[in-house]
């Protein structure tokens, strides 16, 4: 199954590029996690933090990395309760589009297993592009 979500926001492409890769301003949007890598294709991702009490590290691989275009990675996360193999990981797609002042964001997750997943996917992604709209628009 696939999550999909999209939103327009009164910026740049660059604007929200730089918010999607700068790690300090992620984590105002994901939920506090710390997020390290290079944003070179190949290069691993993590994402670190504590939810509800529960701490985890979240992990994947870069796959593509177009500034102001595209950023894609595999992700996979120990909250699914799924083993980490190949498989089990996701992929997330944001994708930028610019026209006449005004930017869409459209995120994906695929590779979701149950319903259930898929319709708290669509829930997280509705607030991490209203977070990201906020702080884009500010």
């Amino acid at each position: 199954m696939i999550s999909k979500s999209s939103i327009k926001i009164k910026a740049s492409a660059t604007r929200i590029w730089e918010i999607l890769v700068t790690p300090e301003i992620a984590k105002s949007y994901f939920f506090g996690a710390e997020i390290e890598t290079d944003w070179k294709v190949g290069s691993p991702i993590t994402f670190t933090g504590e939810y509800n009490g529960n701490k985890y590290q979240e992990k994947g691989i870069l796959l593509c990395v177009v500034p102001n275009t595209q950023l894609q990675y595999s992700h996979w996360s120990n909250f699914d309760g799924l083993p980490d193999e190949p498989e089990n990981y996701r992929t997330w797609t944001f994708d930028l589009e610019e026209m006449n002042g005004m930017s869409q964001l459209s995120i994906s997750e695929d590779n979701i297993p149950t319903e259930k997943q898929k319709n708290r996917s669509d829930e997280f992604w509705a607030e991490v592009l209203l977070k990201i709209k906020h702080l884009a628009e500010a």
